[in-house]
């Protein structure tokens, strides 16, 4: 049931997926500008791509014929989450094969190895799971015209002013480095530092996972 609510949901959307085709565009932009936020902006993409059936559901009040369905809400939601985590690696994946790309063609040139890819990895994992434990629970629970301020915009807008702040104070006398020297030290203590990474960030999809189902649950359609 799972499965064919992850194909509902994938053709519920269709008006959508020609998007799909400007992610590696927009990745690549940016990769111009900083090789190394190729992947993280590939993932934080894909993942907003994976909100369109919500917004799909709404519109086309999908959740009356759900009701009508033999499916339980926990298959609704399981189908959204592993729908989503197909986004991801499809977000990865894309990241991959244009980093080295834009990295020949931009200024500020990276050169990492497998290693530090996988620390990169890692981290926009991480970035991924954080902005889902945003997103997911609180569209569940609102809607997604409702939802989409509390669980996306504003969440963007919190991580923006971050990302702006880590940025000056990377341009900081001897901060210039900064970024390079945790992705080498992670490197070196891959699996102490990636792994401890990777299992953070399940653990916060899994808590999403949970809200998102109780919350859901408890939603009056």
């Amino acid at each position: 049931m799972i499965a064919k609510m992850i194909a509902l949901d994938w053709r519920a959307m269709k008006y959508y997926q020609i998007r799909l085709l400007l992610l590696p565009v927009f990745v690549f932009i940016f990769g111009v500008y900083s090789p190394l936020t190729v992947i993280p902006m590939s993932v934080i993409l894909s993942l907003s791509f994976s909100l369109n059936p919500f917004a799909v559901e709404e519109k086309g009040e999908l959740n009356n014929l759900y009701l009508t369905l033999p499916v339980r809400r926990k298959s609704i939601v399981a189908g959204r989450y592993i729908l989503s985590i197909i986004m991801l690696l499809c977000g990865i994946a894309i990241g991959i094969l244009i980093m080295p790309l834009a990295n020949k063609l931009s200024i500020s040139k990276w050169f990492i190895g497998i290693e530090e890819f996988i620390v990169v990895i890692s981290l926009s994992y991480l970035l991924y799971a954080i902005l889902n434990l945003f997103m997911f629970p609180m569209l569940f629970r609102l809607g997604y015209h409702k939802g989409k301020f509390w669980g996306f915009y504003l969440p963007m807008v919190f991580f923006a002013l971050l990302f702006g702040a880590y940025l000056a104070i990377t341009h900081l006398p001897g901060n210039k480095t900064l970024t390079l020297n945790f992705i080498v030290y992670a490197s070196e203590n891959l699996l102490m530092v990636s792994g401890s990474i990777v299992v953070l960030a399940t653990m916060l999809l899994i808590l999403s996972f949970m809200i998102s189902l109780k919350l859901y649950s408890k939603r009056d359609f």
